[in-house]
């Protein structure tokens, strides 16, 4: 069925079309020319007519034309423009985009199944389905190690999209660790979730890691200095007791301090290091470390490495901590892992087994650990596996509904991006200049998109797609409350808890 045609000049990117059909916006359609058959995404679209057009000025007149349009013995002359952005040739094997812009008068059709399952259904995981269609999209899993960057508007589905994701990786074998910001995926009824419990091993820091987690800052060498003396005696004195048979690991972050506070000042008596004003500062900051991250030290705690399931979705709950402390525990977490995948590549390159697998990482409200403009643990972690993570098989995605608030280095080197409704203009263009693959053409419909609507860019995808991504089979922490519900449920229970203790009260006048 022809749809329209060609009219005015086109180009290699995009055609006008005029069309007395009623299409909409991100409809695919078909142009067939000089021996190329291409697939075209409708990106703006414009209804008009001859008799009332620009040039009318009379409101009388323009009253009496559009009358006409309600006398059903008249056909009122009106038509419909489109702009068609060309995406791809099918006639190649590669998907590439076409080298010669159609002629004026090529005729635009609807494409059949077998033409959009040709590029869109040819992936390992389904995501959901066109946009007005019942074609599956499904994106290339191998894909996902140039990394991804999930973004919203609140409410517009990105959590519904991160558990459709993360439980169909699980489903084929995969890993992923997602860090539940707000506990939303560790309530959720997401099957194959192995909960990692967010605790800290000292044991397993670095002395520079453990500097940073006390405010050291990298030019106070003195008091750098000072940690790296005591944190090597505690580590040496550690191993002695191991070999001894009477090793004591300390029962709580305070307990590890104080060990710590002692070695400062058996060695500030004997004169070796620091002025009495850099110890103090040094002795101050280690108390700050208990009371800051008391919540997550244990000397008992498994390196995270070693907790992560194959086929499994694992979801670290940051939701009781505050920010300091997530802020150690992911930065820690993103070092081991990466460091691992380094590890599995090395023993891989010698002939030798490691038994470390490919893990996509889930980084939620990154905007919070990745801000724009500032300096965190966690962004220095998430850079280096942004651009070393691919060779090592450690995937990013970073989630957020602040795009603009985020490092632009960091959201630049997320080749793949699934973006659901954005309608703040700033957030639009800070996307469109962190991305090579994602057009002005398909920003510019953001705003329109439904709840759940998507468009994915990169290379999980042959070309860009607009769907509606599947809904999640369960039930997820973050769901919009049930307000007037649990109003109801609170005013019942105290309802409740007034009558039994008036009946306590009965019983205790009688």
């Amino acid at each position: 069925m022809v749809l329209g045609h060609v009219i005015d000049e086109a180009d290699t990117i995009s055609a006008l079309a005029i069309t007395s059909s009623k299409l909409k916006l991100g409809t695919y359609t078909i142009l067939e020319y000089d021996g190329y058959r291409v697939l075209g995404l409708i990106t703006k679209v414009s209804r008009g007519s001859p008799l009332l057009n620009g040039s009318i000025r009379d409101p009388d007149a323009a009253e009496r034309i559009s009358n006409m349009r309600s006398n059903s013995s008249l056909k009122f002359p009106e038509y419909t423009t489109v702009r068609v952005k060309l995406l791809c040739n099918l006639n190649d094997p590669d998907l590439l985009q076409p080298d010669l812009p159609p002629p004026p008068g090529t005729p635009l059709r609807e494409p059949t199944d077998d033409e959009l399952s040709q590029v869109f259904s040819n992936g390992d995981l389904r995501l959901g389905k066109l946009v007005g269609s019942d074609t599956e999209v499904r994106i290339r899993l191998r894909y996902l190690t140039r990394h991804l960057a999930i973004l919203a508007a609140t409410g517009s589905g990105k959590s519904n999209t991160v558990a459709v994701l993360s439980q169909r990786i699980s489903e084929l074998g995969g890993a992923v660790v997602i860090f539940d910001y707000h506990g939303e995926y560790s309530t959720s009824t997401m099957k194959n979730i192995n909960p990692i419990q967010p605790k800290l091993n000292p044991l397993r820091l670095t002395a520079r890691e453990f500097a940073t987690f006390i405010n050291i800052r990298e030019n106070a060498f003195v008091q750098y200095r000072i940690l790296r003396s005591i944190w090597n005696s505690f580590k040496e004195s550690l191993e002695k007791e191991k070999k001894e048979g009477e090793m004591k690991l300390p029962s709580s972050a305070q307990e590890f301090v104080e060990r710590l506070k002692s070695l400062v000042e058996t060695q500030s008596e004997s004169g070796k290091k620091g002025s009495k004003d850099t110890v103090a500062e040094v002795l101050n900051k280690l108390e700050d470390f208990a009371d800051t991250y008391s919540s997550i030290v244990d000397f008992n705690a498994k390196d995270v490495v070693d907790q992560l399931k194959l086929g499994q979705v694992n979801v670290v709950d940051l939701i009781n901590l505050d920010e300091e402390a997530m802020e150690a525990l992911v930065s820690h977490y993103l070092r081991r892992i990466l460091e691992n995948g380094k590890l599995t590549k090395s023993a891989k390159l010698r002939g030798e087994s490691h038994n470390f697998f490919p893990v996509v990482v889930v980084l939620e409200e990154a905007h919070v650990f990745l801000p724009r403009g500032g300096s965190t643990l966690v962004k220095f972690w998430a850079s280096k596996v942004a651009r070393e993570g691919r060779k090592f098989g450690v995937s990013l995605v970073i989630v957020s509904q602040r795009p603009k608030g985020l490092d632009d280095n960091i959201l630049s080197q997320m080749t793949n991006k699934i973006v659901l409704k954005i309608v703040e203009p700033t957030d639009k263009r800070y996307i469109l200049e962190s991305s090579d693959n994602l057009s002005e053409d398909l920003v510019e419909q953001l705003s329109s998109l439904n709840t759940g609507q998507a468009i994915v860019v990169g290379k999980i995808v042959s070309i860009p797609a607009i769907l509606q991504v599947d809904k999640f089979d369960g039930i997820l922490g973050g769901s919009d409350p049930d307000i007037l519900g649990d109003w109801r449920r609170a005013r019942e229970e105290r309802e409740s808890t007034l009558q039994v203790g008036r009946r306590i009260s009965q019983i205790g006048d009688l």
